[in-house]
């Protein structure tokens, strides 16, 4: 059974994405076209990103796909319109650091964080939240526990 990337909602203003645990040509398709419906709703959001537990690194050519869409001029423009903050699940401490290295020369069109787990990373988009004074559906305690229960189940 094939999986894409899952995009989580229920507590939008807040999005999750789960990718797929290989990225290949349809999970960037899945990727673009998930955005899309996002961008053209026009709604201020703020994301964490997270990958299955123990899933490979996208290789030199995915990660290129990756950051020549993420680069285009309308990606970054509806990124920095709407995004009020992202958060990115980055397990692995070598890999961190290595990402640490790279957002100290590329600059994301929005606040961004890089989370060693789901926990950090979706309290630091809670607290974009807040400070963009975006209202969430429910009390941000439940909203939290809520979102750990689910990301539990499919990380």
């Amino acid at each position: 059974m094939m999986i894409d990337l899952l995009f989580i909602d229920k507590a939008f203003p807040l999005l999750i994405t789960v990718s797929a645990p290989n990225f290949d040509a349809l999970e960037m398709r899945s990727m673009t076209e998930g955005f899309e419906r996002y961008f053209l709703r026009g709604e201020r959001y703020a994301l964490l990103s997270a990958s299955p537990r123990n899933a490979p690194v996208p290789g030199p050519r995915e990660r290129q796909q990756i950051a020549e869409w993420a680069n285009h001029p309308r990606i970054r423009d509806f990124s920095k319109r709407l995004c009020v903050g992202s958060a990115t699940v980055i397990r692995n401490p070598v890999s961190r650091a290595a990402l640490s290295v790279i957002m100290a020369i590329w600059r994301p069109p929005t606040p961004f964080e890089i989370a060693p787990n789901a926990e950090r990373g979706l309290d630091y988009c809670l607290e974009r939240l807040r400070e963009a004074r975006l209202v969430l559906s429910k009390p941000q305690a439940l909203v939290r526990y809520e979102m750990l229960m689910l990301l539990n189940d499919v990380l």
